[in-house]
């Protein structure tokens, strides 16, 4: 059996959780017996076309019901897959259909996308309905969103889901029946050669410190945790290892108001291995979420051994399984409580 994967996130630069998921996706896969085809996209990565003669191309393609993919060895690769599909999802309202010689026998798609592969079982991945329940802290259009999330359930065979807390979500939202829908709880996997190289690569940033990792962003809280360390009176460094998302100006404001900002340091990336070293070295990873469908690197951190302090309730909670020092995640002096609980041996 050959199973079907997007590489709508795993093309992405600086990497995201639901990256992450289709590596481990495929890893299992493999580790299952079973095979793997990806969909890839031949322009994913390339800038954006400016030429008046690219722009009309692309609005062409877009106008397409059905996209042809052709073979790469055992995957496949369509022209400026994923971009178009979206553009046309946005005016058409449909999904773009897929055809190709020698289809998956299962196309597993790791987010709600607007394409669907006819002829065999679609199933699809919801990792969360933020953008439904907090439309605050999420630029994605919630009335988009609502409708591509009804049209990717009514058409896929399976619907599956990261945490319990999200599948109650949404059956409570979504009004699918929760026999419809699998909770496959993200795995952690760190490839052995990252492993090894974290050994002997070199650090990124400080040791001891208190470690955040993911989109710098309004719903990671990072605002929150910036004031919550300055008045824990830490001497350790806060690092922060990511790039900003939405709202990160309005969080990283907090800044001026620490009282020593030199010992905030930010990272916008590093290699896998840079990360697992740095998380191995941490003295806590701290990762107090408005908003989380799963929460990786709680699970990452404890994978390695790392304390973690991390947001009380729903899917944070849920992860961390009674091992994390848990604080309301609105709550800046019980988060600063948390750091200086921490701060001593």
């Amino acid at each position: 059996m050959r199973i079907g994967l997007d590489t709508r996130n795993t093309g992405r630069a600086g990497g995201t959780g639901v990256a992450t998921y289709a590596r481990v996706l495929a890893e299992a896969c493999h580790r299952a017996g079973l095979g793997t085809a990806w969909v890839d996209d031949d322009m994913a990565g390339v800038e954006q076309p400016r030429s008046p003669a690219r722009r009309t191309c692309r609005a062409a393609r877009s106008l397409l019901p059905s996209r042809r993919l052709r073979p790469t060895g055992p995957s496949f690769t369509g022209r400026d897959l994923y971009r178009t599909a979206e553009i046309r999802d946005r005016w058409a309202r449909v999904p773009t259909l897929l055809r190709a010689s020698g289809a998956p026998d299962v196309m597993h798609w790791t987010c709600p996308l607007p394409l669907r592969w006819p002829g065999v079982p679609n199933v699809v991945t919801i990792h969360d309905l933020i953008p439904l329940l907090h439309p605050d802290l999420s630029d994605t259009p919630k009335a988009r969103l609502a409708r591509r999330l009804a049209q990717c359930c009514r058409d896929a065979a399976a619907v599956v889901t990261i945490s319990e807390a999200v599948r109650r979500d949404i059956v409570a939202v979504l009004g699918i029946p929760a026999r419809r829908i699998a909770m496959l709880s993200q795995a952690v996997w760190f490839p052995e050669e990252d492993l090894a190289a974290s050994h002997t690569v070199a650090s990124p940033v400080p040791s001891g410190g208190f470690l955040y990792f993911g989109s710098l962003e309004r719903r990671k809280n990072i605002g929150r945790l910036i004031t919550a360390h300055g008045r824990s009176g830490t001497r350790r460094p806060l690092i922060l290892i990511g790039t900003p998302g939405f709202g990160a100006e309005g969080e990283l404001a907090a800044l001026a108001a620490h009282p020593a900002p030199e010992r905030v340091h930010q990272v916008s990336w590093c290699s896998r291995a840079m990360l697992i070293r740095a998380m191995r070295e941490a003295r806590a990873v701290v990762f107090p979420s408005l908003a989380e469908g799963f929460g990786l690197p709680i699970a990452e951190a404890m994978t390695l051994g790392t304390p973690v302090v991390t947001s009380a309730g729903h899917a944070t909670e849920e992860i961390a399984g009674g091992a994390a020092l848990l604080v309301e995640a609105r709550d800046g002096d019980a988060l600063a409580d948390a750091l200086r609980c921490l701060d001593v041996d």
